[in-house]
């Protein structure tokens, strides 16, 4: 095939160049319009560059009638709206089969003709797959204007409704396309699958007001969380989450658009926005729009990547449930990616440097405070060792997550027969992976601070979770409080500012993996220590990895260039006071 005219290849390129017409180059200020297409597959050049030709063609239009003078302008248009397209879709797709049903192939048609004309109808039905396909823009062209002739002269197409009835055409060729090609096959039932044209009897095809142009995208919203999210084997934050997505999907999009409606481009539009919100848009977002919102950012701050792809791909899941429903024939959402760079996973989160570490264990909370609550960070005599105070002490010597160290009981501090004091995570808790059931030893600075005494109090008292005193957030998960409550810590300890947005309490598991690679532990011995992928082994308890007994020499060497002798003088001064251990709570 002859490769379009005005795509070019520049090196390993291909470039949209558009001729501006004589008259508008004073309009434009240029004689050519060149745009790279950002790609080296023709194909997919092809189809982009169709999509660009047509829209500067459209724009050289309006910049004509622009320039005509008031006594010579062309006579105003009806311009078409969505309902009245969607009614010409369907006139279209009833004239189209009535001469379908008129005339039946003949079983007595020659072999080698009815071949070739079932591979004709193949090809086309293929093409019409996908607007990747720039024959699909030929073949749709070709029955729009069969369609707009129908409309009458002074029809005119913009906008959404000119994109609505090019792709419900598309559509409609399709199934006319699966329709013929099942008669020749000897099937005579008309199995209309799409639901657009399923019911566009005569009946119900003569006005706009009459026209079912599909379901909206609300109504598809709404199954598809009953159908597919309600009863996905996911986490109920996971649920909740999706179903927020979903929320911002249809507030952005329109709940009462129609879904046939929504193009390509309005998809793109879409990550566009996304690109230019700022982090946690949605908490001082108001009743404004994602658009108004992403106007008005000045930060210099945007959603990372993962964020952005959090709300492209639940839209793309979405339209590819209403594919297979046969409420759509193409996925107009498949493929769009974040306008933003990835970072690798190790990259995402920054650990604790040595002053950072040691600006965090100055506050009060871990040397003497008022009490562990909103006063933590004011100086006092209690030196109160619930959450606030373990979690982040346990996070930095063992490099358990957040939502390990918030799941443990006394059950789970355990000593071998050799004496190696660890924390095992047992695979009846809720675990990332299946390799998050490990053992890991004990830290000796955990041991000098205490830890294990403390948890032996709690044993006595007969506690289900050493730290009970974190309790659900709104989504049902302990780590969404916790994590606030570690927020404020985070606030209290004057950590520099260029530094603040990329630290988090996951920082603490970063910062203990590096200074674990510098003891001369084996990779493998690595992942044992902090849950990661790894062969499986028969173990002596739990059931696979390396034993506390063989990991207690790496997690021992384990240290910080940080001073806690004064949480030590914090703790031994309590022991004092009280003459009890247990009565330090």
């Amino acid at each position: 095939m002859a490769k379009p005219r005005g795509l070019q290849l520049r090196g390993r390129t291909y470039y949209s160049r558009i001729v501006v017409p004589t008259a508008l180059i004073p309009k434009f200020g240029r004689r050519e319009i060149l745009k790279s297409l950002k790609t080296k597959d023709r194909r997919e050049a092809e189809a982009l560059h169709f999509n660009e030709a047509a829209h500067w063609a459209a724009a050289f239009v309006e910049a004509e009638r622009e320039l005509q003078p008031d006594d010579t302008a062309q006579p105003s248009k009806n311009h078409l709206s969505e309902a009245e397209v969607a009614a010409l879709a369907r006139k279209f797709f009833q004239r189209r089969k009535a001469a379908l049903d008129f005339r039946q192939r003949s079983s007595a048609d020659p072999d080698d003709e009815r071949e070739a004309a079932t591979e004709d109808l193949q090809w086309e039905i293929s093409a019409l797959q996908s607007w990747n396909e720039p024959d699909a823009h030929r073949l749709v062209g070709e029955a729009e204007a069969e369609v707009l002739q129908q409309a009458g002269d002074d029809a005119l197409l913009e906008g959404k409704a000119a994109m609505l009835l090019a792709e419900l055409i598309r559509r409609a060729l399709v199934q006319l396309g699966s329709l013929e090609l099942a008669r020749m096959q000897g099937d005579y039932r008309d199995r209309i699958e799409d639901s657009f044209f399923r019911n566009a009897g005569a009946s119900n095809v003569g006005t706009a007001s009459q026209v079912d142009a599909g379901p909206t995208l609300g109504e598809c919203i709404d199954r598809y969380q009953t159908e597919v999210l309600e009863l996905r084997p996911v986490s109920e934050k996971t649920r909740i989450k999706q179903k927020a997505f979903l929320k911002q999907v249809g507030a952005h999009f329109g709940r009462k658009t129609l879904l046939g409606a929504i193009t390509r481009a309005d998809c793109n539009a879409f990550r566009d926005i996304l690109a230019k919100l700022p982090p946690n848009f949605n908490k001082k977002s108001g009743e404004r729009s994602l658009a108004k919102i992403a106007e008005a950012n000045r930060t210099g701050q945007y959603l990372a990547w993962e964020t952005q792809n959090n709300y492209l791909k639940p839209l793309s899941d979405l339209f590819d449930w209403a594919r297979r429903e046969r409420l759509i024939t193409d996925n107009v959402a498949e493929k769009i990616s974040p306008l933003a760079t990835r970072k690798p996973a190790d990259e995402q989160r920054d650990p604790f440097n040595a002053e950072e570490l040691q600006r965090i264990f100055d506050i009060p909370m871990f040397t003497g405070s008022v009490d562990d609550e909103r006063r933590f960070n004011k100086r006092g005599s209690n030196l109160t060792r619930r959450s606030r105070y373990w979690a982040p002490l346990l996070a930095l010597f063992t490099g358990m997550r957040m939502g390990e160290i918030l799941q443990l009981n006394p059950d789970h501090i355990c000593t071998t027969a050799k004496g190696t004091h660890f924390i095992v995570l047992t695979r009846d808790m809720k675990l990332k992976t299946g390799s998050a059931s490990r053992e890991v030893p004990i830290h000796p600075q955990l041991i000098d601070l205490g830890f294990l005494e403390w948890v032996e109090s709690r044993r006595k008292a007969g506690v289900d979770l050493l730290f009970d005193d974190v309790p659900a957030g709104p989504d049902g998960y302990r780590t969404s409080t916790f994590s606030k409550r570690f927020a404020t810590v985070l606030g209290s300890a004057s950590l520099p500012a260029n530094r603040r947005a990329m630290l988090c309490f996951h920082s603490f598991r970063h910062t203990f993996k590096d200074a674990l690679n510098e003891t001369g532990a084996s990779e493998e011995q690595k992942d044992e220590i902090c849950g990661w992928a790894r062969s499986s082994k028969t173990g002596r308890r739990y059931g696979s990895g390396l034993s506390a007994d063989q990991l207690k020499p790496f997690v021992d060497a384990v240290t910080f260039d940080v001073d806690f002798s004064r949480l030590e003088d914090a703790y031994n001064g309590a022991i004092a006071d009280s003459k009890n251990p247990e009565k330090i709570q």
